[in-house]
């Protein structure tokens, strides 16, 4: 347990870390959130006891985090390494607490000097926890309605493997707070969709929304037309007409007096009749190739982390002298083209902590290589980066060396990168890439040479989800903590190897951590001569 200093040092490192980014692009942030609440409320709940007063509502927020200082329960922070409760924490901190906060005179008589650093997150912060949700509702084809209901429960599609099964992954973490979802949470999904041109993810959550409605289960709904008029505007986007004209028909009769309501209707009536007899389905549009393998083989891979699995084999492997007395535990997972290794205990506790406390403060939001060849933030890839080199701390030293005795291939300054470390945030993926370079971005990036192999450290594990999957090959390597799944990318001729193909599943449950390892040819050709056959 961190102690009340060490607590506050990490969580000024976190500030510093995202100041002018976001909260839920690092689970580690959220866990910052956590402690954030927990201090606001023992706050209020001191300046009570000494007799302040303070508004209702403000009172009500420090009762019912209460919970996150008692030592008995569990680990506040599995609040949010679950997506519902990351979620509700945002809402509840960027609209509650902040709204009550406001109705104090003078907030620093009741928080003192924690008010002037106090940072909350924004609505960005909250936009982006809805599409997280969306996105790992895509991913894991989760039941939307038990979502709302506050568990995760995975179903597997029509045409997956038999080697995926359904699973309620809540039932992994004892929850200490409900996490429903409120009706209001499920129209606001619905506005985030539409105004990201997400037609499809916000016909779902806008008809569930009405549907909620119509079943009369909610005690403070939003405005019917509202909903009427925002869900016809998406099914007009989606072509399908007459449904729009069944809404705005219906949104027209609540307020037949509304002009512009009677020229939409108008409008619907022309298109709708241009339709015939066109009947219309809801259907997700693959913007990427292979978007329904990866997220297959995500499904398949949700509790890989959990043995036994499938895997080649299993030996010890004793690649040089430093691995003799105690030799690398090898799990073989495909043996050529590429090969893929799990390397479990590969990394110790204190070295794996070490890597991640030395992260927080250079964090800074992942990007990837643009189409320009610069670097570009895109939605989908939600994590935080932070380089690690080896003169920056005799840990760092260490597990570079430890790579190079592994692999046979030197890590020394010019023949590798420096560790890249990630933590990744709320629903956070990588689509399928290859690690190489190739075409325009090789000018820019193999001024040492293309990348060789991937060594790529696991610094904790998840609950579920999390897998690193090559679409290519059906194979999914699962997080396991201190372990490294390691591959090729180039053959020994210097041939790249496209069936590295590779992509990061989002984190269903938990906190993802991971440091990368690249090493380069250059420096190298005599670590790894070319062979005599084309394929070497």
């Amino acid at each position: 347990m961190l102690s009340r200093c060490t607590a506050i040092v990490v969580l000024a490192a976190s500030m510093v870390a995202f100041a002018g980014g976001d909260f839920f692009s690092a689970t580690v942030h959220m866990e910052g959130l956590v402690w954030v609440e927990s201090e606001m409320a023992r706050a209020v709940r001191n300046h009570v006891r000494l007799g302040g007063l303070v508004p209702p509502e403000l009172h009500r927020l420090a009762e019912g985090a209460a919970w996150l200082s008692d030592p008995t329960r569990v680990n506040p922070n599995s609040l949010v390494h679950n997506p519902i409760g990351a979620y509700l924490l945002i809402k509840r901190l960027n609209q509650e607490w902040a709204n009550a906060i406001k109705t104090l005179p003078q907030p620093q008589e009741v928080f003192g000097e924690m008010y002037e650093e106090l940072q909350l997150p924004s609505l960005a912060d909250l936009e982006g926890c809805a599409l997280a949700l969306m996105r790992l509702q895509d991913v894991y084809n989760l039941d939307m309605r038990r979502v709302i209901d506050g568990e995760i429960v995975m179903k597997c599609r029509p045409n997956d493997t038999d080697a995926c099964h359904d699973v309620n992954v809540s039932e992994l973490k004892n929850r200490t707070v409900p996490l429903r979802l409120s009706i209001l949470d499920v129209f606001y999904f619905g506005i985030v969709a539409q105004s990201h041109n997400d037609f499809y993810h916000a016909a779902l959550w806008l008809n569930e929304t009405l549907a909620i409605m119509n079943a009369n289960e909610c005690e403070l709904c939003p405005d019917r037309r509202e909903v009427l008029d925002r869900l016809a505007d998406t099914y007009s986007k989606l072509r399908n007409h007459r449904g729009a004209l069944q809404l705005f028909s219906e949104s027209y009769r609540i307020d037949p007096t509304n002009p512009h309501t009677q020229a939409r209707i108008r409008d619907e009536e022309y298109y709708a009749n241009l339709q015939g007899n066109y009947v219309w389905q809801l259907q997700r549009s693959d913007d990427w190739e292979g978007r329904d393998k990866y997220e297959e083989l995500c499904r398949v891979g949700v509790l890989q982390n959990r043995a036994p699995r499938a895997s080649v084999s299993c030996r010890y492997f004793r690649p040089s002298p430093y691995f003799y007395l105690q030799p690398i535990k090898m799990e073989v997972l495909h043996e050529t083209n590429p090969v893929i290794h799990l390397f479990h205990d590969i990394v110790s506790e204190s070295e794996a902590a070490r890597m991640r406390e030395m992260a927080v403060p250079k964090f800074h939001r992942s990007v990837v290589v643009g189409d320009d060849g610069g670097d570009a933030i895109i939605l989908n890839r939600v994590s935080e980066t932070a380089w690690h080199f080896d003169y920056d701390d005799p840990v760092v030293a260490r597990l570079s060396r430890r790579v190079d005795y592994a692999t046979g291939l030197s890590t020394a300054e010019g023949t590798a990168e420096a560790f890249q470390v990630v933590n990744y945030g709320l629903g956070g993926q990588y689509i399928p890439h290859t690690d190489y370079f190739e075409g325009d971005h090789v000018t820019r990036h193999v001024q040492n040479g293309n990348r060789v192999v991937t060594f790529l450290l696991y610094l904790s594990d998840v609950d579920a989800g999390g897998a690193t999957v090559f679409p290519i090959v059906d194979v999914a390597v699962p997080v396991v903590r201190n372990s490294a799944a390691v591959f090729w990318s180039m053959e020994k001729s210097g041939a790249v190897v496209p069936n590295s193909l590779h992509a990061g599943c989002p984190v269903l449950i938990g906190s993802k951590w991971i440091a990368n390892k690249w090493i380069r040819e250059h420096g190298n050709e005599f670590r790894r001569p070319c062979g005599l056959t084309p394929d070497e």
